[in-house]
């Protein structure tokens, strides 16, 4: 597969370096696996002011579970909307990868 070399900060580098070691990524494929979330993020509907307050609030050690908040809230909005008919599955591929036998959380309290 081709690549491109790009330009990142410093830190960006080091923590995705870190990161990677942590999930037996390289560098390259942990910023690659951030670019994918963020892509994702923003499919679903996250505004740009929704991202800052998570990342304003992952500073302070909160970002993760204000993310998970928003996933589980968006999830059952989508399912909501899947019952009633609002929206179809395929409409909804960004929530299974597009392989939904049925719309339903697994292991949520949602």
């Amino acid at each position: 597969m081709p690549s491109n070399s790009i330009r990142v900060e410093a830190n960006l580098y080091e923590a995705a370096r870190a990161e990677g070691a942590v999930q037996s990524r390289s560098t390259a494929q942990q910023i690659e696996h951030w670019a994918k979330l963020g892509a994702s993020l923003e499919s679903c509907g996250l505004t740009v002011g929704q991202v800052t307050s998570l990342l304003r609030a992952s500073g302070q050690g909160t970002g993760d579970a204000n993310l998970w908040a928003f996933k589980r809230q968006r999830q059952q909005q989508d399912i909501v909307a899947a019952t009633d008919g609002r929206v179809t599955q395929a409409q909804l591929s960004w929530f299974s990868g597009g392989k939904a036998q049925s719309l339903k959380l697994i292991d949520s309290p949602y």
